[in-house]
């Protein structure tokens, strides 16, 4: 009877772990500085996207700098080089009648979260901050953002799941990715697409291609595509 009482309550545990599988980003052991290069289709329209990742600083100023040049948007994030947080950026947007820039630093950040939350300040800084995910132990994660009004609106909720693997070939190579999708819980959902995203499982995990609604409900769809990918020593 005490055997069959512990394994059931073992089980109760397995359950449990299964079901709040702690999301705990940490740095893979991203080089110091990688350059990567990708390809934008945007409807027929294509661009190239340059992105340079590199660390800065020493000690408690040191930051991992990860800056994208788009063909109508350049950013740069500045994130926390153990927990891939971002923690100050600056976004310039060209539009036809205009070019906006803005900047953001998140300060004091408390957050009040369960372990099953995956912790962001914002969506830009995503294709660093999924390069720590644990994969091999998180399949459903809420994605809560700190600090940040603009996804703080009340009923709306974003997660991301993991769906598997797949093969993508491109830059010359097929890459065996961790394939995960992101996007509004619900029938929401059905409003505006979810975002897909492909993540090499070798190595540090670079983001090899991505696809998804460019902006709002009814907008075309934006895919990046992995042209090369260097460390540079």
């Amino acid at each position: 009877m005490r055997r069959a009482r512990w394994a059931f309550s073992g089980f109760l545990l397995f359950v449990g772990v299964a079901v709040w599988a702690e999301v705990k980003i940490v740095n893979p052991g991203l080089a110091e500085r990688e350059s990567l290069e990708y390809s934008e289709s945007i409807g027929s329209a294509f661009h190239p996207v340059s992105v340079l990742l590199t660390l800065k600083g020493q000690g408690s100023d040191a930051r991992y700098e990860y800056h994208s040049v788009a063909h109508l948007l350049e950013s740069t994030y500045w994130l926390d080089p153990v927990t891939l947080l971002s923690l100050s950026s600056q976004t310039r947007t060209k539009t036809a009648d205009a070019t906006v820039t803005r900047t953001a630093t998140y300060e004091d950040l408390k957050p009040e979260t369960d372990p099953g939350d995956l912790i962001l300040t914002d969506m830009g800084s995503l294709p660093v901050v999924l390069r720590g995910f644990p994969w091999t132990t998180v399949k459903l994660a809420k994605i809560v953002f700190v600090g940040n009004a603009n996804f703080a609106t009340g009923g709306v909720s974003f997660d991301l799941r993991v769906v598997g693997q797949d093969a993508v070939t491109t830059a010359g190579r097929v890459w065996q990715c961790w394939h995960v999708t992101t996007g509004l819980e619900g029938p929401l959902n059905l409003v505006v697409p979810r975002t897909d995203w492909w993540f090499a499982v070798e190595g540090t995990h670079p983001l090899i291609k991505s696809s998804g609604p460019a902006g709002g409900p009814g907008s075309p769809t934006r895919t990046l595509l992995l042209n090369s990918y260097h460390i540079e020593k």
